[in-house]
């Protein structure tokens, strides 16, 4: 990864971007290098993809989620478990936060911007260059300065996810990287990883300047209609 671990690390980004898949992923390894860490969902947008839906799968792999509960579980309101201030205030938790996808669910964060400890934690826009809204360099600008207006934060950096779900092939990840890499030069900002399926990861490498970091995915979330 490409930047320097902080205690909260916090994903956001459009519809389709990934970010609770990078999310997940992140979480996981967080536990896998020995740190306690939680994923806390306040995505009060997207109503397939949701970290809460696969909540017994990921306490079973050993991670600590922290979602709104009972019949509050499919809600669409930020119905916020009072779980998110420990994670918030302990200063020896690690919280990944999934935040909703557009300035509504950033507008979420924003409640909680007085308890994020100074300096340090991430916000990092995930992107995939094949979805509208962020299909070009312009359109990734415009969506980050919607989402920081809404949720009175700066993000901090981008991460690359250009993908097309299972039909992705390395050669639309690299497209999509140079798109988002125009982004953050005129942002001034980092890309600090390229997420990519496992299977993609030795291809995309070999075509990715030495030493750039690249983010190995396991996939969890799938749509009800993809389970049947």
């Amino acid at each position: 990864m490409g930047a320097e671990m902080k205690r909260i690390t916090i994903f956001t980004g459009h519809l389709g971007s990934g970010k609770t898949e990078l999310a997940i992923n992140f979480t996981l390894s967080l536990k896998e290098r020995g740190l306690p860490a939680s994923i806390v969902d306040l995505d009060v947008v997207n109503p397939y993809f949701r970290t809460r839906l696969i909540k017994e799968k990921l306490e079973q792999l050993g991670l600590t989620v922290i979602c709104p509960r009972g019949e509050w579980m499919r809600a669409d309101l930020p119905a916020l478990p009072p779980d998110i201030l420990g994670v918030l205030e302990d200063p020896a938790r690690y919280g990944v936060f999934d935040v909703g996808g557009d300035d509504v669910g950033a507008t979420v964060l924003g409640r909680f911007r007085p308890l994020l400890p100074p300096d340090d934690y991430h916000l990092w826009l995930v992107v995939n260059a094949c979805r509208p809204f962020t299909r070009s360099k312009d359109d990734i600008i415009k969506m980050l300065k919607s989402i920081e207006k809404a949720c009175r934060l700066q993000v901090t950096g981008l991460v690359s996810n250009t993908n097309l779900g299972a039909a992705t092939g390395w050669q639309t990840i690299l497209e999509g990287h140079q798109v988002v890499q125009d982004a953050a030069r005129l942002l001034n900002l980092p890309v600090v990883m390229v997420a990519a399926r496992r299977d993609l990861v030795e291809k995309l490498r070999a075509h990715l300047p030495p030493g750039f970091p690249v983010f190995a995915l396991n996939l969890f979330m799938q749509a009800p209609w993809q389970e049947m």
